[in-house]
C-alpha cells in the first residue's frame, strides 16, 4: 500500500528492545512498509545489550549495506552528522 509509505514519510523505528518484543522478520517486514532509511539503531542498554540487536539485525537476512543504513548511515544523514557513511 503505497499509501501507508506515504502517510509515514516523517516517521522513524528505532531497534530498542526489537528481540522482546518481535522476531528477526521485523526488518525485512518494516523496511518493506516503510523504507530501510526509516530504521534507526537504539537500545534499551542496561535492560539490553546492543549486541543483542546487532545478532537480530544480522540473522534478518537483509543486505550488509541494509544492515549499515540501520546501524550508522541513518542517523549519520538524519541528524547530519559529520563523518562519512559506512
Amino acid at each position: 500500500m503505497p499509501e501507508v509509505r506515504k502517510a509515514l514519510q516523517n516517521v522513524y523505528f528505532d531497534t530498542a528492545a526489537s528481540p522482546f518484543l518481535y522476531n528477526k522478520d521485523v526488518f525485512p517486514i518494516v523496511s518493506s512498509l516503510v523504507g530501510v532509511e526509516h530504521i534507526l539503531f537504539a537500545s534499551d542498554y542496561p535492560l539490553l545489550n546492543a549486541s543483542r540487536l546487532i545478532r537480530q539485525l544480522e540473522a534478518s537476512g537483509l543486505a550488509q549495506d541494509k544492515q549499515d543504513a540501520i546501524t550508522s548511515d541513518n542517523a549519520i544523514r538524519l541528524l547530519r552528522l559529520q563523518g562519512t557513511p559506512s
